[in-house]
């Protein structure tokens, strides 16, 4: 089968077109089939140009935006002056999450407006089969089967859907969306128009130039980047110069068309490799030389945002853009370092709890979303979705092919009408992320499926068939369990997870020992034929 459905021109004819300038700084060579077009007035198209700036594995607490009701010492140790200036300038939502704990079905969720129960993709790509040898005291059940291939070029897509009614549509960074080898791993096959550095890799072999944008060992470098190797560019910044140039094309073109760009980072996913032009900031402050690196890599990838919105000021569009800064998962704390800290929140990647999901989002939407206003209401990255086809005016959703699970949140943003979703949010994790050395008891890193109404959060561990609730509003670490004193509020929320996982047709683990599906979410064994 093709990977290449949906574009004719070579993977690289965009980056034939970029050349060096003075003193090695980076300048636009336009294609030939664009006379002049460098001197045709910036003319700012009436629909929106929208951008979605996704970072990768940035923690809730990773910046110095406090999304917590108070400051805490991570925001005053991480420096991202640009994402508070994306805050001043738009809607800062404090209970954004992930629909994952892990990145491919999070990104996947996002382009389809789908949950990872809905689309089977529960895992990120390319982790173990549901096949794979365990021991039974390392892992008591064995995974269900999934959607291991990850999206297909069939797949009703965000890109796709903007493309067909006008849009340019560009993907820079990481995609990891599908497996290698499957026509979903070339981002050009689910609606962008332009793919740079976007495959099925999760994460780069390195941040550095010097050895290829790959690991030391060898392996896959992230493609695309050639050029800005032999310039010795730091991969962050890479991404950002051609994401800039992208934006000057599109306005230096005499037919100017909205935009859609998907700025995916690999930052700051491991390898934990710092910027080396921001280490100096961060030395001699007691930490620990991950936590240093780290520092450097959020502060690069905020300042590829400061340098995105300069250019959108620059050529006059800033006011015509839509922005939403979002993250794929919460913060690693279980290795490389670790690099970060997630508290008051409790765990981290890979965990049920809301340090594995709870994520940073600002929406900056001119005209429409507040400038500094915060939104406390609970969302979800399936949401993104039909927000950003209402941000573009587009409402086909009788044409819709698919079931949709996220809604829309354009009433929170203009805050004129209440926002009413017909349900709770969900999540459905039946894997086991990362060795067994990384699930230590209490971790919450194990297969799972919760639920979230109001303050009120209950997560299934389908390993010991037990449910946990907690209250949010009175305890955001999540460290006294309420299942034994709130029975009734946990039936609900068991009863009404346990209807959704079967409405979406979720798939659960099976004990390894019996090898008998694991029992549905319940409070109580008596309560799950309820």
């Amino acid at each position: 089968m093709s990977r290449n459905h949906d574009h004719n021109l070579p993977r690289r004819d965009f980056l034939k077109s970029l050349s060096f300038g003075a003193a090695g700084a980076f300048t636009l060579g336009l294609p030939r089939s664009l006379p002049g077009a460098q001197n045709a007035p910036a003319t700012a198209p009436k629909r929106p140009n929208i951008i979605i700036f996704l970072a990768d594995d940035m923690g809730w607490q990773d910046t110095s935006v406090p999304f917590h009701s108070h400051r805490t010492p991570n925001n005053d140790w991480f420096h991202t002056p640009h994402m508070d200036r994306l805050a001043r300038q738009g809607i800062k939502f404090t209970d954004a999450y992930a629909a994952c704990p892990v990145c491919s079905p999070t990104r996947i969720s996002l382009l389809t407006g789908q949950s990872p129960a809905r689309t089977r993709i529960t895992d990120w790509i390319g982790a173990p089969a549901s096949n794979a040898q365990a021991k039974p005291e390392n892992e008591k059940l064995i995974i269900p089967p999934w959607n291991a291939a990850g999206l297909q070029h069939d797949a009703q897509t965000l890109p796709r859907i903007l493309k067909a009614n006008g849009y340019k549509t560009w993907h820079v960074g990481k995609a990891h969306f599908a497996a290698k080898g499957a026509s979903g791993a070339d981002p050009r096959n689910l609606g962008f128009d332009v793919n740079v550095a976007g495959t099925h890799l999760g994460h780069p072999g390195s941040y550095y130039a010097a050895a290829g944008y790959k690991a030391r060992n060898g392996g896959n470098p992230v493609p695309d980047l050639e050029e800005f190797q032999k310039a010795g560019v730091y991969l962050t910044d890479a991404l950002t110069i051609a994401a800039n140039r992208l934006i000057d094309a599109a306005i230096d073109h005499p037919d100017a068309q909205p935009f859609f760009l998907h700025m995916a980072h690999y930052a700051v996913h491991a390898p934990i490799e710092g910027d080396p032009n921001r280490l100096a900031r961060y030395r001699d402050r007691g930490m620990s030389n991950a936590q240093i690196q780290y520092a450097s890599m959020i502060e690069s990838m905020d300042a590829s945002l400061g340098s995105i919105m300069d250019k959108l000021q620059q050529r006059g569009i800033a006011d015509n853009t839509i922005i939403l800064f979002f993250s794929d998962n919460g913060g690693l704390v279980s290795h490389s370092g670790p690099p970060t800290i997630n508290a008051p929140l409790r765990a981290g990647k890979g965990s049920a709890y809301e340090g594995g999901t709870r994520v940073p989002l600002i929406v900056k939407q001119p005209g429409i979303a507040k400038p500094g206003s915060v939104c406390c209401e609970p969302v979800i990255s399936d949401d993104i979705f039909p927000t950003v086809l209402s941000m573009a005016g587009i409402d086909n959703r009788d044409r819709f092919t698919q079931r949709i699970d996220g809604r829309d949140l354009s009433p929170l943003l203009q805050q004129t009408r209440t926002f009413a979703r017909d349900g709770p949010i969900h999540w459905h994790f039946p894997h086991y992320w990362g060795s067994p050395t990384l699930r230590p008891k209490g971790s919450g890193v194990a297969p799972y499926s919760a639920i979230r109404r109001g303050p009120w959060k209950l997560i299934h561990f389908y390993e010991e068939a037990r449910a946990e609730l907690y209250d949010l509003e009175h305890d955001i670490g999540e460290q006294k369990d309420l299942a034994a004193a709130e029975p009734a509020i946990a039936r609900r929320l068991a009863d009404d997870l346990r209807a959704w996982l079967l409405a979406a047709g979720a798939q659960l683990p099976v004990d390894r020992l019996t090898q008998q599906p694991v029992p549905p979410p319940a409070v109580l064994p008596s309560d799950r034929k309820a």
